[in-house]
């Protein structure tokens, strides 16, 4: 029996998806094993002065990832906040601001830690020399 060109065409349409669908499902059911098996985490916060009162804009805070070293850098906007996404739970991190060659207490972000959002509020003395 030979089949027609639109049912020819009809017929490997299903064949291919028959193939295809199982695929592109595992490999969702893959990713979103993945993504919910290590998902990122975020720390926002805000920089003050000493008396922790008025916003430092323009304060550059510094987050490093304790294993790979590798170090990210963002500046404070008008209210002194700022943001770091995307970062990896199977890893320590430190965060420190520095504001005109002065430097905040620098504080730890533990991998056991398991709150995806975390805040960090940094306070930088300008009295001190």
């Amino acid at each position: 029996m030979l089949l027609q060109p639109a049912a020819r065409r009809r017929a490997f349409l299903w064949a291919a998806l028959s193939i295809v669908t199982p695929a592109v499902w595992f490999g969702a059911r893959s990713l979103h094993a993945q993504i919910t098996r290590n998902p990122l985490r975020s720390v926002t916060g805000s920089v003050t002065d000493g008396s922790g009162k008025e916003p430092l804009r323009g304060a550059v805070v510094q987050i490093e990832a304790e294993d790979t070293m590798v170090i990210q850098s963002y500046v404070t906007d008008e209210r002194g906040t700022y943001h770091f996404r995307n970062l990896r739970t199977d890893a320590d991190y430190r965060v420190w601001a520095t504001f005109r060659n002065h430097r905040s207490k620098t504080q730890e972000m533990n991998k056991f830690d398991r709150k995806p959002d975390r805040e960090i509020s940094l306070e930088i003395d300008l009295t001190k020399d």
